[in-house]
């Protein structure tokens, strides 16, 4: 089981309490996946600093392969955040290495023979002409059974262009409950079926954060529910990345729809009750995750 991630590397830093941790969603996403069994891999750039090459480390240490990880003038990412009550605010106005992310033909032809699996994307990293343009390059050459969306709008950086682009592109989508809302507010659809239907999408997971998650598969006309999980929260930071990683391992060995789902629950609740976006896993929790 191959999957390739497309965005940013970054640092988050918490303000309030001077904490920094390597983040961003492709990073966390891919090792969540790696952690699970299944081969991550990142196109993405950092920075020739020493941040970069902690982050490059860092990727060894979750077994996240690296090769297509390419550094460039630019300081490797950072992400300042800070909290409105449990929920994190994340502010991303500085220019990173990830706004220039740069694919090679070369790139492209190795890509072609890897038969990935599935292509992961989200829309921050579409903020810059250069990342965007490498994204359609890889959309546009190398083939995947299946394209997976993670839209986590982020502040500004994003475009009705980038919304739609992303959710045309995308064969399964994830979004949480304020990004649906917005969706439907900008009338990009009235509701999941018609978000489906519009974009020709074949299925959408929303992440309902402590009321838990629901999945609705188009081709069924079918949605499914997991309630919440109940946990004590220590951080929300990294548990949708969690998810779309346990959800999608999971379907990609054929487990039955309301079992990945489910799954993919209890990962995010796990993450959710625990410092880290990329904890160590219990023994406990690999017995009802896989």
């Amino acid at each position: 089981m191959k999957i390739l991630a497309f965005g940013e590397i970054l640092f988050d830093v918490d303000v309030k309490n001077n904490v920094r941790k390597l983040g961003g969603a492709p990073m966390n996403f891919c090792s969540h996946l790696s952690k699970l069994g299944a081969e991550g891999f990142i196109l993405s750039s950092v920075g020739r600093d020493s941040a970069g090459g902690e982050a490059l480390d860092f990727a060894d240490n979750f077994n996240v392969n690296k090769k297509y990880i390419l550094p460039n003038e630019l300081s490797t990412g950072v992400c300042n955040v800070t909290y409105n009550g449990s929920e994190p605010d994340y502010n991303l106005s500085i220019k990173g290495a990830y706004d220039n992310i740069c694919v090679t033909d070369e790139m492209l032809e190795e890509m072609k023979e890897e038969n990935f699996d599935v292509f992961y994307f989200g829309t921050l990293a579409q903020r810059s002409d250069v990342s965007k343009n490498s994204l359609l390059k890889v959309l546009e050459n190398v083939n995947f059974r299946k394209v997976f969306c993670d839209l986590n709008l982020r502040q500004t950086y994003y475009s009705d262009e980038v919304l739609s682009f992303s959710l045309e592109k995308s064969d399964i989508l994830k979004i949480n409950r304020d990004e649906f809302a917005f969706l439907k507010e900008k009338g990009y659809c009235e509701s999941i079926k018609n978000l489906c239907e519009k974009y020709n999408i074949e299925k959408i997971l929303l992440t309902l954060d402590k009321d838990g998650a629901q999945l609705y598969d188009f081709s069924e006309d079918k949605t499914y529910f997991s309630m919440g999980v109940e946990t004590e929260e220590v951080s929300s930071v990294g548990a949708g990345d969690s998810m779309c990683a346990c959800f999608l391992y999971n379907y990609l060995n054929d487990k039955p729809l309301q079992l990945c789902l489910d799954r993919a629950n209890i990962m995010g609740a796990f993450v959710v009750s625990r410092e880290e976006a990329i904890p160590e896993y219990t023994d406990e929790l690999i017995e009802k995750v896989k």
